[in-house]
């Protein structure tokens, strides 16, 4: 891969940026500006800086970074055992990956389509997610399934919009949270993990596949695999063969195939 990721639409390209309602903003002070543009990779960039002459970019005002104050300590690492299914691993960590829901206030006639993606809890207040999929929704952002499982609108608790990071928390519910989290340094090229997520809103999807590489671009570290992820999957868990939380699913590389790219989980508490 080349030193530029390159992101597929709509799984984690910063698209249609707007600011978040009030209920989402009321922890920000003020707004940065971003510059998007298109490198000579063809990758999406996002930077603070404004390219070099002759390079087209687009404006962006989003929220300045936001402290998650209060962050809890990081979930402890499930240690080695006795060798685990997929079924263990779904069983043990799917209870911790949730729907988030909203509406895209920018379609035609101010009408707007069903935002979707996904988030994992950490504590049972607490769920960390991309913050691509709420800089697309509206007034209201739901965290929960459909079915017989509640709903509930959440709070905004921390955000990075650069480094799409963001904490939310509900009041009300009371999450699933992850039994273990393994740290970036620790993995190693070639482990089984598991994709869980809402692709497509198919709730709690599994897949599987390899830890491919770990990836190191300026601040920014990337876990890729070749567990599948689509539309939805965004903000939904990466886990490893013992059920430990490593990564958010993010995003894919365009025109390619397996080739997927997680946020180590542990930089959420950066």
């Amino acid at each position: 891969m080349s030193n530029a990721l390159k992101r597929e639409e709509p799984v984690a390209i910063f698209v249609c940026l707007v600011l978040l309602s009030s209920l989402l903003l009321s922890n920000f002070a003020a707004a940065e500006t971003l510059y998007r543009w298109v490198d000579s990779d063809g990758a999406t960039r996002i930077t603070r800086s404004q390219p070099g002459l002759g390079v087209a970019y687009e404006s962006l005002e989003v929220p300045d970074p936001v402290k998650w104050f209060h962050a809890p300590d990081m979930p402890g690492e499930v240690a080695s055992g006795s060798r685990v299914t997929a079924q263990d691993v779904f069983r043990s960590a799917s209870a911790s990956v949730y729907a988030l829901t909203g509406r895209n206030r920018s379609g035609a006639n101010g009408a707007g389509g069903i935002v979707f993606g996904s988030a994992v809890a950490v504590t049972d207040k607490l769920a960390i997610t991309n913050c691509h999929i709420l800089e697309k929704a509206g007034d209201e952002v739901y965290l929960g399934e459909r079915g017989d499982e509640p709903l509930e609108r959440i709070q905004l608790e921390g955000a990075n919009y650069e480094f799409d990071r963001c904490v939310v928390s509900v009041s009300h519910m009371d999450l699933h949270p992850v039994a273990g989290m393994r740290r970036f340094d620790a993995l190693e090229v070639g482990e089984t993990v598991y994709a869980i997520g809402n692709p497509l809103r198919l709730d709690r999807t599994l897949s599987d596949g390899l830890l491919s590489a770990k990836r190191v671009k300026a601040e920014r570290r990337y876990l890729q695999t070749t567990a599948a992820i689509s539309p939805g999957s965004s903000g939904g868990g990466l886990f490893d063969a013992r059920g430990n939380l490593i990564g958010i699913t993010s995003y894919s590389l365009r025109g390619a195939q397996n080739i997927n790219f997680a946020i180590p989980a542990e930089d959420f508490w950066k």
